[in-house]
């Protein structure tokens, strides 16, 4: 693997240093980047235009056996990936130039870079709007502060640790290929817990559905009516104001949604859950922790029922 003069380095693991020079403060072409040719390692793109932060990052990936690849800014990382597939992105949102959400944007607008698993790092407070457009795009968020290096170093190793997947933009489904009856369909997720709503966009997306998401009812009502191409709708039972069971029967009422499926998804499996979900005009129930297999074989069989 090449490691270019005056990068950071990494034990275990190769570091390549790509963006602003320490001694010149001057940007290197993108067009002089090069790359390591083998496939074998797993790779990490580092955005960050602290470079002490980079430094960290880089040292942090060495011992996971990975080959980290560190740029300063936007532009940058978009070049680095025309040029190579990655395992993992770090990235900042406050990034000068291209910002870290026009590079997001970029990437999930981008066919053979949509199923990139992304992890903002940012010292940013967010909104909850933002923390939901987030959500949409990206696997997971870290906030810089004391105890986030872990985080960080357990979210990177979560997206190293998945297996070798088909190439990018291509979502699995057990044999490499887009399901036809899940992928191109639009899912509405309705769940107040943004962690919940991480995991089950990444895996939809990897299916190639495409997913609008919400935390509360009011919301999820609203984007019902307002939207005529959703195909299924998520609905968690337990959200805090206007619970599930509520939003349910507001969304049933509409001519939008009256025959439309919708999974409700319950903290656990009670006794009566099936009936009481049912009653509120949901199709089906699953219980969480939502097991992936279970839930996909049910939106298989409601999609092409």
């Amino acid at each position: 693997s090449l490691v270019l003069a005056g990068a950071d380095t990494a034990p275990g693991g190769a570091a390549i240093t790509v963006g602003a020079s320490a001694a010149t403060g001057r940007r290197r072409k993108a067009d002089a980047i090069v790359l390591p040719e083998e496939r074998g390692a797993k790779r990490v793109l580092v955005v960050d235009d602290d470079p002490v932060q980079r430094q960290h990052i880089v040292a942090m990936v060495g011992p996971m056996q990975a080959e980290a690849v560190a740029v300063a800014t936007g532009e940058d990382a978009l070049a680095v990936l025309k040029e190579r597939r990655f395992d993992s992105v770090v990235i900042d949102l406050g990034l000068p130039g291209l910002s870290g959400w026009e590079v997001i944007d970029h990437i999930r607008g981008t066919a053979s870079l949509r199923s990139t698993p992304l992890i903002v790092y940012t010292a940013r407070d967010l909104t909850r709007k933002e923390e939901l457009r987030l959500g949409r795009a990206t696997r997971s968020i870290v906030i810089k502060e004391v105890r986030s290096p872990e985080r960080l170093r357990e979210e990177i190793e979560r997206t190293l640790a998945e297996p070798d997947s088909e190439p990018a933009g291509k979502p699995a489904n057990g044999n490499g290929q887009p399901d036809p009856s899940l992928s191109g369909k639009k899912v509405l997720v309705v769940d107040d817990d943004i962690r919940n709503i991480f995991a089950l966009t990444a895996m939809l997306e990897r299916q190639g559905m495409t997913v609008i998401s919400v935390d509360n009812g009011n919301d999820a009502i609203r984007i019902a009516r307002e939207d005529g191409a959703i195909d299924i709708a998520l609905v968690d039972v337990m959200m805090p104001e206007m619970d599930g069971y509520v939003t349910m029967r507001h969304m049933r009422e509409l001519s939008s949604f009256k025959d439309q499926p919708i999974v409700a998804l319950t903290a656990k499996a009670m006794k009566g859950d099936r009936e009481k979900c049912i009653e509120a005009g949901a199709s089906d129930y699953i219980a969480k922790p939502v097991n992936s297999t279970h839930l996909l074989s049910m939106l298989r069989a409601w999609l092409t029922s």
